[in-house]
């Protein structure tokens, strides 16, 4: 008598599971599309050097799992069903030191985890990297925006700095479509610095 009770009760926790699973819906995990056709690099500026990437972040809505979104000027929220599957910031450092290393534009790129002493120091900071939508829902775009220097690691000297910023529209008004259109967003501002560095490389360090 208990083992059919027991069964019984299994049978209605599950039917129950499944029942408020389609009420709710499953949870979603995303990740950024960061793959794209790196160009590489002649310049010989830079061949010999070392370049150390170092992220100098403060921006919260890269550092957790949540995925945010912003309506208006002021409103930030986070999707309920939809997560990063890797926290954003460890991507994005990755897909810049891993670009940059295929770009071939210096000797070798490392990042500041690394025990080799690096000749100069590239540090970052996200200052946008979001979908915003309008007060009125009805128009949509992803803002990626990175500010970059490059200094002297050895003199701890500021050489040069910029900062890109690139707007797309949504490829769709939900997690995966400002997901879609942020890689995209990303992966420019990504080959905007490979083509920074290279010029400085080809006009100041020969």
């Amino acid at each position: 008598m208990m083992k059919k009770i027991l069964f019984y009760s299994f049978v209605l926790v599950f039917i129950s599971g499944c029942s408020f699973q389609s009420i709710v819906g499953a949870s979603n995990e995303y990740r950024l599309d960061t793959q794209s056709d790196v160009k590489s690099y002649d310049s010989k500026g830079c061949s010999s050097y070392v370049l150390q990437v170092k992220n100098i972040d403060t921006y919260s809505p890269i550092q957790s799992r949540s995925i945010y979104y912003s309506v208006g000027d002021y409103e930030l929220s986070t999707y309920t069903k939809s997560n990063w599957q890797d926290i954003p910031s460890k991507t994005i450092k990755s897909s810049i030191v891993n670009e940059l290393r295929d770009a071939g534009i210096f000797k070798e790129v490392v990042s500041n985890r690394s025990s080799i002493e690096p000749d100069y120091l590239l540090e970052y900071s996200v200052e946008d990297f979001i979908q915003h939508f309008s007060e009125d829902m009805k128009s949509s775009e992803v803002r990626v925006k990175i500010h970059f220097s490059l200094m002297d690691h050895k003199r701890s000297k500021l050489l040069y700095s910029t900062t890109i910023e690139k707007k797309l529209p949504s490829a769709s008004f939900d997690a995966i479509g400002g997901i879609k259109s942020l890689s995209s967003a990303l992966n420019d501002v990504i080959k905007e610095n490979n083509q920074w560095l290279d010029g400085i490389c080809k006009e100041e360090m020969r």
